[in-house]
C-alpha cells in the first residue's frame, strides 16, 4: 500500500494555500449568527399569581417582601405566594387604584402606592389597611393633582411625589398633609425623580427639561437637553445624571459642565443602544448601569462606552420575558428585577450574569470545546452542528453540512461531535460518533474524512472517537471506542493509524476509551480514561502502561472502573483526580496507588457521575455532573459548593467531554441546554441571610381572622382542641423553591424539624405556653439562625383547670367518706364471696349482651364499597360500639360510639343505644340526624345523667362518593388515597350524646376512586407510651397515612400491631374501635375477587 503518497495528496488538499479542487461556494452549508448576550432570566407571570403582566414599579419593604405595581392590582410577593390588593369602592381602607404607577417604602415599613388617576395610598403592614390621599382644590394640604408618576424617599427620609398634573409634592408627617411646589419652573408635569450625593433632587419633566432642585432652600436650576419627554432619570455614583427619553435615546449630563452626550440606536452597530425609547435606568451595587428600553435591556460598559443587549426571544424561555422594559429595581439580596410591558417580571443576579449561559440557536446539547491562543472557540454539539465563536468580532458561525466534489457529504447538524482538536497548522480535527475522524481547513473549507475500512489494517480502527490530543511532535492520539489508543501521523510518516490495545499485553486494560490527558510534569506520560478498565498511566516512550482499578473489598481503590475524566495537579508528585461513572470523585496518590473516594453519601458531592474536572487556578476544582449541577471543590477543606440551573447554569445535567479551560483561565462547561463560560474568581455563593416572616395562619384548615396582621403579631391564643397551621417564608428571591426551613415548637418538639415546606402543622396541644421558632436558609445553605418567634398560649380544657382539680379533690374526699360510711353499714350484711360471684356473673352477662350489638363480621363488601371494622375491649365490659346500616340501595350509615367509663353501666348504655338503632333502622323510620337525637334521648334515659356517649356518624352515597359526617364530641375522621397517602383530617365538633343541650356538628365532602376514610374512638390515639406521654393524634394520623398502599384488612392489622408495639407492656387502658372503608377502586376489588 502506498500510504505516504496518499497522505501527501490529502495534506495538499487540506493544508496548501494553493486552491486545489476548491469546492463550490455553496457546498459548505453554514450560517453567520449574531453573538447573543449570555444571560438567563427567571420569570414570573400570571401563572405565578401576577394579576396583570404590565409591571410599572417595584419596591422592597422593611420586612423584606417584594411589592409589584401592575395595571390591575398591587402585589406583595414572598417568593412562594402573591397577595394581591385591589380597590373596593365600598371600603376606603383599600388601595385607591389597581393601576399602580409608583412605589416607595418609608422608614416605618409603610408602603406608598402611587396611581395615575386617584392620588396616592399609604399601606400600613400592622393593620393590613390603606390610607388614601387625593386632590381637593378647596382644601389645603392635599395633592396638587390625582396623577402620581414617581415617588422618591430622600436621604433624610422625606417622601417626594412627582405629579403628572404639575409640580412636586412633599409629605408632611406632622400634619399628615402635603406641601406643594408648583411655581415655575416646577409648574410642569414631573415624570421622574432622582437624588445626587449632595441631597439635591433631579427632576425629569414631560417637556424634555431637567430641573435640579434643592429641597432645603427651594433653589432650582433648569438644564435643557435636545430631547422629547423625560421618562427616567438616575444620578450615578460618579455624579453623572443619566436621562431616559421617550424617543431620543439616552443622555448623560455632567452637572459641573452642563454638557451632555446622547446615546442612540444604530441599526448597523449591535453594540449601540437597542432602542431610542428609554424607560428605566438602574445603577447596581457594583456600579454597572442597566438601561430598560422599548426593545430589551442594555448593560452599559463605561470603559468602551458600548452596550450589551439582552433581548426577548419568544422561542427561548430563559430570555427576557418581554421586549418593552419599563421598570428596574435591585433588592437587598442582589436580585435585579425587570418589569415588562405585557411581559410580567424577569429577574437575575450577579451569579447568573457571571455564569454566562450561552445558548445555541438550535438549542442543541454541547458536547465538546476547543480553543487555542488567539483563535476562535470551537464548539461541538449533539444534533446542532459545529460552531465557531469569534468573540472579539462578536460573531458566531454554524457549520451544518460539509460537501465537496469527490467526497462524501457530511451532515453535521444530525451528528454527534464527540471530540475537536485544532492542530499547530490550524487544521480542525473533529470526530463524529459512528462516522470517524474529519480534518477540516476553516480557511479554504476543504476537508478529509477518515473511517474504518476492514480491508485496510492501517485504517482508523473504530468509527467512534471520544478524544483527540496532539503531542509536541504533531502526532494525533485518539481515544477510540473499541479500537483502543490510536496514534496518527498526519504528515504520513510510518503507519497511518497505529493501535495500542488490550491484546498487546502491555498494560492497557480496555479498548474502550473516554479520554486522554497528558501529564503536566512528564511529557511522555498519557493518562487514559477507560470503560471497565479503570485508570491507565501510559508511557508513550516505552509503550507500556500501568493501571489502577476498582476493588470491591478495598476502599483505597477507584470507586468505579468506568473512568470519565482525569485531572492531574501540576505540582511535583501531585494527585490525580478521577471522575467516574457511579463511583464519584476519586483522589489518587500516584506514588502509593492509594485512592480517597468522595461520593454523595459521605460528602457534599451531589451526583456520583462526574463528567469533567477543571482547575480554577486557585487550588479549587470545578466538577460537572450528570444531574447534580456544577460543583466547586476545595481539596484542602474537602468542602463542595453546588451551583444549579437556578443559579444560571445551562441545566443541572452536563455531558461527557464538554469541558475546557482556556489559556486565559476561563472555564467552559457544556450540557443539554448550551454551555456556561466564566472566570472562577467571579463566582461566589449567595451570602445573603434571608429574612424570615410569618405569612399566614389557619385553624382547622380555614384561614383565621387575627386581631392584627400576623407579620407583627407577638402572640396567639388558642384552645386545647385547636388544630392549626402557621405558614412562613424566607425572603431570599434568587431561587425561592430552594430555600429551606427549620421550625421547633418549644414545649412540644424535642428537635428542630428541617423541611422545604413553608408551613408547620400542630394538632390538639396540651394546655400551656409554647414558642414557635422558625429559621430559614437561602439556596446555598446560608441560615438565618436568629429566625422569628411566635408566642402561643393554649388554654386548658375546663376539666383540667385549677378550680376543676379543686372540685375533684373535694368530690373525691366526699366520695371516700361516703364510701366508708356505706361500707360500715353493709359489710356486716353482705357475704363478700357471694357478692363477688354475683358481680362476675353480671359482667359476663353484660359482655354477652353487648357482643350481640356488634356486627357479625368485621369485613363487609358491597358494590363499590368495602368496610373493615375492628373492636377490642379493654375490660370484659366496655363502652365502645360500632354499627353499619344500609337504609336504602347504595346508601350506607356507619356509626362509631364511645360511652364514658367502663363496666356494666356503660355497657348497658351501649346495649340500649344499639337496640334503638337496630329497631328503628329495621323499620326504616328516621333519617340519620333524627336518629342521633333519638340516641341522645336514650342515653339520657338509660344513663340517668351519669354517662355520655361520643359518636361519629357517617352517611355515604356509594354511587357518587358524596358523604356527610355528623359529630357528637367524637375524634376527627381521616381520609386519604391509597396511591399517595395524602391524609386529610375532618374535624366535626359537637356535644356528646346524653346532654339536654345536645347539638351535633356536620361536615360534607366527596371521595374519589380509591380514597379511604376512617372513623375511630379515642382509645388508640391516647395510648400511653413508655415515657409517660400519649401517642397523640398527629402521630396516629401519620401511622394511618403510612398504610395507604396496603389492602384494607392488612392496613387495619398493621395499625393494630403498631398500637400494641407502642403500648408495650402497658395494660390496654381504653377500648380500641375503628372502621376503615374504601370506595370504588378496581384494583382492590380485583384482588378481593
Amino acid at each position: 500500500m502506498k500510504t505516504s503518497a496518499r497522505l501527501f495528496v490529502v495534506s495538499v488538499l487540506l493544508f496548501s494555500n494553493v486552491v486545489l479542487a476548491q469546492p463550490a461556494a455553496d457546498s459548505i452549508v453554514k450560517q453567520s449568527l449574531p453573538m447573543v448576550a449570555p444571560l438567563s432570566f427567571a420569570r414570573l407571570g400570571s401563572e405565578d399569581g401576577l394579576p396583570q403582566t404590565t409591571v410599572r414599579a417595584f419596591v422592597q419593604d422593611a420586612a423584606g417582601f417584594m411589592w409589584f405595581g401592575t395595571q390591575d392590582g398591587l402585589v406583595r410577593y414572598d417568593g412562594n405566594r402573591m397577595q394581591v390588593y385591589r380597590p373596593n369602592p365600598l371600603d376606603t381602607a383599600t388601595v385607591s387604584s389597581g393601576y399602580v404607577t409608583a412605589l416607595e417604602s418609608d422608614p416605618s415599613g409603610k408602603i406608598w402606592v402611587g396611581s395615575a388617576e386617584t392620588g396616592v395610598s399609604l399601606y400600613d403592614p400592622t393593620t393590613d389597611k390603606f390610607t388614601r390621599f387625593g386632590s381637593d382644590a378647596a382644601k389645603s394640604g392635599t395633592l396638587s393633582s390625582e396623577g402620581v408618576i414617581d415617588i422618591h424617599r430622600d436621604k433624610k427620609d422625606r417622601i417626594w411625589l412627582a405629579m403628572s398634573g404639575g409640580g412636586l409634592n412633599e409629605y408632611q408627617p406632622s400634619s399628615n398633609s402635603f406641601k406643594l411646589f408648583t411655581t415655575a419652573p416646577l409648574d410642569v408635569s414631573v415624570s421622574a425623580i432622582a437624588e445626587d450625593t449632595e441631597g439635591d433632587l433631579w427632576l425629569g419633566t414631560a417637556a424634555g427639561t431637567v430641573i435640579r432642585f434643592n429641597p432645603n432652600t427651594g433653589e432650582t436650576k433648569v438644564f435643557t437637553v435636545d430631547a422629547s419627554g423625560v421618562t427616567a432619570i438616575r444620578v450615578d455614583s460618579r455624579g453623572f445624571v443619566w436621562i431616559g427619553t421617550e424617543r431620543d435615546g439616552l443622555f448623560v449630563l455632567e452637572p459641573t459642565k452642563g454638557s451632555s452626550v446622547n446615546y442612540r440606536n444604530n441599526l448597523k452597530d449591535v453594540t449601540s443602544l437597542s432602542h431610542d425609547g428609554v424607560y428605566a435606568i438602574l445603577e447596581d451595587r457594583l456600579g454597572d448601569l442597566w438601561i430598560g428600553t422599548d426593545n430589551g435591556l442594555n448593560r452599559f460598559d463605561k470603559a468602551t462606552r458600548s452596550f450589551t443587549r439582552y433581548l426577548h426571544d419568544p422561542a427561548d424561555p430563559l430570555s427576557l420575558s418581554g421586549a418593552w422594559v419599563i421598570s428596574l429595581y435591585e433588592d437587598r439580596g442582589g436580585q435585579i428585577w425587570v418589569g415588562l410591558f405585557v411581559g410580567g417580571v424577569s429577574k437575575f443576579d450577579r451569579l447568573r450574569l457571571n455564569l454566562a449561559h450561552h445558548r445555541t440557536d438550535t438549542h442543541a446539547a454541547v458536547s465538546f470545546f476547543e480553543e487555542k491562543v488567539g483563535g476562535p472557540l470551537w464548539v461541538g454539539t449533539y444534533h446542532g452542528g459545529l460552531y465557531r465563536y469569534e468573540r472579539n468580532a462578536n460573531r458566531v458561525t454554524r457549520y451544518e453540512t460539509l460537501a465537496q466534489p469527490d467526497s462524501p457529504v457530511i451532515d453535521l447538524k444530525s451528528g454527534w461531535i464527540s471530540a475537536i482538536q485544532r492542530d499547530f497548522n490550524g487544521i480542525v480535527w473533529f470526530a463524529l460518533i459512528g462516522q470517524g475522524l474529519i480534518a477540516f481547513n476553516p480557511e479554504n473549507q476543504n476537508y478529509q474524512q477518515f473511517a474504518n475500512n476492514p480491508d485496510e489494517s492501517d485504517s482508523l480502527p473504530s468509527d467512534t472517537v471520544w478524544d483527540i490530543w496532539e503531542d509536541p511532535k504533531g502526532n494525533l492520539w485518539l481515544a477510540t471506542w473499541g479500537g483502543g489508543l490510536v496514534k496518527f501521523d498526519p504528515d504520513g510518516k510510518g503507519d497511518r493509524f497505529e493501535s495500542h490495545k488490550l491484546e498487546d499485553n502491555k498494560g492497557i486494560t480496555s479498548n474502550f476509551l473516554y479520554g486522554l490527558y497528558p501529564d503536566p510534569e512528564n511529557i511522555n506520560i498519557l493518562w487514559l480514561a477507560t470503560a471497565k478498565g479503570g485508570l491507565v498511566r501510559y508511557d508513550m516512550a516505552s509503550g507500556t502502561a500501568k493501571s489502577f482499578r476498582h476493588d470491591a473489598v478495598d476502599e483505597a481503590t477507584l470507586g468505579s472502573d468506568d473512568v470519565l475524566t482525569i485531572h492531574r495537579e501540576t505540582d511535583a508528585g501531585g494527585a490525580v483526580w478521577v471522575g467516574t461513572h457511579g463511583g464519584g470523585l476519586n483522589r489518587l496518590d500516584p506514588e502509593t496507588g492509594k485512592v480517597e473516594r468522595f461520593i454523595s453519601s459521605n460528602s457534599g458531592l451531589t451526583n456520583n457521575i462526574v463528567y469533567g474536572i477543571l482547575s480554577g487556578n486557585d487550588g479549587k476544582l470545578w466538577l460537572s455532573t450528570n444531574g447534580g449541577g456544577l460543583l466547586r471543590f476545595d481539596p484542602k477543606t474537602k468542602k463542595f459548593d453546588a451551583f444549579r440551573a437556578r443559579d444560571g447554569l445551562q441545566s443541572d445535567e452536563f455531558g461527557q467531554g464538554g469541558f475546557l479551560q482556556s489559556m486565559s483561565g476561563e472555564l467552559f462547561f457544556g450540557g443539554i441546554g448550551g454551555f456556561n463560560a466564566f472566570m472562577p474568581k467571579d463566582i461566589e455563593t449567595d451570602k445573603y441571610v434571608p429574612p424570615v416572616v410569618l405569612t399566614g395562619f389557619k385553624r382547622f384548615n380555614q384561614a383565621m381572622t387575627l386581631p392584627r396582621s400576623i407579620l407583627t403579631l407577638p402572640a396567639l391564643d388558642l384552645t386545647y382542641s385547636d388544630s392549626f397551621e402557621v405558614s412562613f417564608a424566607a425572603l431570599s428571591f434568587a431561587a425561592p423553591k430552594d430555600n429551606r426551613f427549620a421550625y421547633k415548637l418549644d414545649g412540644f418538639d424535642e428537635k428542630w424539624v428541617e423541611t422545604d415546606r413553608p408551613y408547620a402543622t400542630y394538632t390538639r396541644l396540651d394546655g400551656g405556653s409554647y414558642t414557635l421558632r422558625v429559621r430559614a436558609a437561602n439556596r446555598h445553605g446560608v441560615w438565618n439562625e436568629a429566625g422569628i418567634a411566635l408566642q402561643i398560649s393554649v388554654s386548658r380544657p375546663l376539666w383540667k383547670t385549677w378550680w376543676a382539680y379543686t372540685l375533684y379533690v373535694l368530690a373525691l374526699a366526699a366520695g371516700v367518706f361516703g364510701y366508708l360510711q356505706y361500707n360500715r353499714r353493709k359489710l356486716a350484711a353482705i357475704d363478700r364471696e357471694r357478692r363477688l360471684e354475683s358481680v362476675e356473673r353480671d359482667l359476663d352477662l353484660t359482655a354477652a349482651v353487648q357482643r350481640g350489638f356488634l356486627p357479625e363480621k368485621n369485613d363487609l363488601a358491597y358494590e363499590r364499597l368495602r368496610v373493615q371494622g375492628f373492636y377490642r375491649a379493654a375490660d370484659s365490659c366496655s363502652g365502645d360500639w360500632w354499627w353499619h346500616v344500609q337504609p336504602s340501595p347504595g346508601i350506607h350509615w356507619i356509626l362509631v360510639g364511645d360511652v364514658t367509663g367502663h363496666g356494666p353501666g356503660p355497657a348497658m348504655v351501649t346495649a340500649a343505644v344499639g337496640t334503638t338503632v337496630r329497631v328503628l333502622t329495621n323499620q326504616g323510620a328516621p333519617t340519620l340526624d333524627e336518629l342521633l337525637h333519638i340516641m341522645n334521648n336514650e342515653v339520657i334515659r338509660v344513663g340517668g345523667g351519669m354517662y355520655q356517649m361520643t359518636m361519629g356518624a357517617l352517611m355515604l352515597d356509594a354511587n357518587s362518593g358524596r358523604w356527610v359526617l355528623y359529630g357528637a364530641g367524637a375524634p376527627p375522621a381521616f381520609s386519604w388515597t391509597a396511591e399517595d397517602g395524602n391524609l386529610k383530617t375532618h374535624f366535626c365538633v359537637g356535644t356528646p350524646l346524653g346532654s339536654e343541650a345536645f347539638e351535633f356538628g356536620q361536615v360534607e365532602g366527596a371521595l374519589v376512586p380509591g380514597m379511604r376514610m376512617m372513623l375511630f374512638t379515642d382509645g388508640m390515639p391516647e395510648i400511653e407510651l413508655a415515657d409517660g406521654k400519649l401517642l397523640g393524634m398527629r402521630r396516629f394520623a401519620r401511622l394511618c397515612e403510612a398504610t395507604g398502599s396496603k389492602p384494607l384488612d392488612d392496613a387495619v392489622s398493621t395499625l393494630v400491631t403498631q398500637m400494641d408495639q407502642f403500648r408495650g407492656a402497658q395494660k390496654q387502658d381504653d377500648d380500641w374501635t375503628l372502621v376503615l372503608l374504601e370506595w370504588e377502586h378496581e384494583q382492590v376489588y380485583a384482588a378481593v375477587e
